[in-house]
């Protein structure tokens, strides 16, 4: 890593979750956060988000949202205990605890709202958010909304995701997932994790940021591909296919069995096994059901040189067809 790799700017901003900076290294943050609008967004929706997940403990910023919260949640105590023993002190007292009253009153109806939605375990979950927006969550899956009134913050905990999102210019609606976020202000894009995370965009416009990496404008009809670490690339595809499972299908174009069983397993909530590695290899294109595990299967069989079972909680084991003994 050269020199200049170490004063990153995106970089020293990931760094200070799990350490202070130095004097020169925050000197690198601020000056890049006092360079541009764009530098200042998009550090305050990390930190942001950084909040909502409990991250970033010894991060200065949070440290400072943090006493200031608990600042204002101590006001009415402060404020009841201030006593003038001056003509007219009991009035003074008394516009002092009214004033304490409507402060407190506007903090707690500025609080987070705070929801956490978990799919079934075998079937997807269609959820309408607070703000209006619409999700699908896929089996198994589990986010977490915080909106406030300047802010609509989402952690995507686990599974997939396909979202709808209203719009509305004053509140960005932000998705932490796999260590990144997906700036919008009103679109339609699917979020697939597993091995490999990918973005795929329908419409609008969304950004791909993550602390350590250049930003990822998306126009629609690209998908972000991020693998484990750090960076991303957009690339053309058939968005629209990527979101399939919502309506109960995979569609699969020309790709590794390993990846299908993935999919497969994300989009039914259902585990599919490998038994032997070198299915692995084996590629496959198609659109298939996934309601009932004993049709994949048997369309498995009908693509690939394999043998698919059932189990009884209903699961799907792959394993190499058995050879003919007349080939022997």
């Amino acid at each position: 890593m050269t020199p200049s790799d170490d004063m990153d700017p995106r970089r020293l901003l990931a760094a200070s979750l799990t350490r202070p900076l130095t004097v020169a290294e925050q000197a690198v943050v601020d000056a890049w956060e006092a360079d541009s609008a764009e530098a200042r967004e998009e550090i305050a929706r990390t930190r942001e988000v950084w909040l909502a997940m409990g991250l970033a403990a010894e991060d200065p910023a949070v440290r400072v949202m943090r006493r200031s919260a608990r600042h204002e949640a101590r006001l009415e105590r402060r404020d009841s205990q201030a006593r003038y023993m001056t003509r007219g002190g009991a009035a003074v007292t008394l516009v002092l605890s009214l004033a304490a009253a409507l402060i407190v009153g506007v903090v707690l109806t500025t609080q987070p709202q705070v929801q956490t939605y978990v799919a079934p375990r075998h079937e997807p979950a269609r959820l309408t958010l607070a703000d209006g927006s619409h999700v699908v969550l896929s089996p198994g899956g589990r986010l977490t909304t915080r909106f406030t009134h300047g802010a609509r913050d989402v952690i995507l905990e686990t599974g997939d995701g396909f979202f709808e999102v209203t719009h509305d210019k004053h509140r960005p609606f932000a998705v932490a997932a796999s260590g990144r976020i997906l700036t919008v202000l009103g679109t339609r894009f699917n979020i697939a994790g597993g091995r490999t995370l990918t973005v795929s965009l329908v419409q609008g416009s969304l950004r791909v940021s993550q602390p350590g990496a250049p930003s990822v404008l998306l126009v629609p009809g690209q998908r972000y591909i991020g693998a484990s670490g750090v960076g991303g690339v957009a690339r053309a595809g058939d968005v629209k296919s990527d979101a399939a499972w919502t309506d109960g299908r995979v569609a699969l174009t020309n790709v590794s069995l390993d990846e299908a069983a993935e999919r497969l397993s994300r989009a039914s909530g259902r585990r599919v096994e490998l038994t032997d590695p070198a299915l692995a290899r084996l590629r496959l294109s198609g659109s298939l059901r996934v309601d009932r595990m004993d049709d994949v299967g048997a369309a498995l069989e009908a693509l690939l040189p394999v043998r698919a079972r059932s189990t009884a909680e209903g699961d799907l084991i792959v394993s190499p067809a058995a050879r003919s003994s007349a080939s022997g």
